[in-house]
């Protein structure tokens, strides 16, 4: 209880939303919790069709079952609507901590850190320094992610993202990354464990690489 008071950020997310855990099963989460646009318009489309066809004929079963299919429908979306599935959560990270650097966010981006998390050679504080110079000096204009994907297994998992970064003064940069999570108790948030460095505008990063100053 603590905790989510000191953690306003935090607080109101998880009293909005019902969170998921990390070892929830994943097909099952994907297949009733997350978004089906196309799924919910058809159904909607066919409630529709089968009511109007019902007050056509006058006749209560098509009504009944055009209303049964529009219930379903409803409470399927709100139900999408209010519980975050671990997939959601995960990408939502990735989303927020490439926006906060765009921003020159570093509290931002510091929240999705473990505090045991590595980048190369640096430690948690030396990733909180290291991102503030390194964010100040490049001048950030946008940041877009070119791709990413997903690899999930129980509360830990792996993105590998390409970037494409637009500064003021240096132009476009284009990097790779790949972030190691693990899924954490309170109130299940995702935390990034290390952080890698892979590729600068094509060129291979050396092993253990963090961020360069700009030139």
């Amino acid at each position: 209880m603590f905790a989510l008071i000191l953690n306003p950020h935090d607080t109101i997310r998880t009293l909005a939303y019902i969170r998921l855990g990390a070892k929830f099963p994943k097909s099952v989460s994907a297949i009733i919790f997350e978004n089906h646009w196309a799924i919910w318009a058809a159904m909607f489309l066919v409630s529709a069709a089968v009511i109007w066809r019902g007050i056509n004929t006058q006749q209560a079963v098509p009504r009944n079952i055009g209303g049964i299919i529009l219930a379903v429908a409803i409470v399927w979306i709100v139900t999408a609507a209010l519980v975050v599935t671990p997939h959601e959560r995960l990408v939502n990270a990735n989303d927020a901590i490439i926006s906060a650097a765009a921003h020159d966010d570093v509290p931002s981006i510091m929240h999705y850190i473990s505090r045991r998390a590595t980048f190369g050679q640096w430690n948690y504080a030396q990733i909180q320094s290291g991102l503030a110079d390194r964010l100040k000096s490049a001048h950030i204009t946008g940041n877009i992610i070119r791709s990413m994907t997903v690899e999930m297994r129980g509360d830990q998992a792996v993105t590998r993202m390409v970037i494409w970064t637009s500064t003021r003064d240096y132009g476009p940069v284009i990097t790779s990354w790949r972030f190691i999570w693990q899924d954490h108790l309170r109130p299940g948030n995702w935390r990034i464990m290390e952080v890698d460095l892979l590729a600068i505008n094509g060129h291979r990063a050396r092993p253990g690489a963090v961020i360069p100053m700009p030139r």
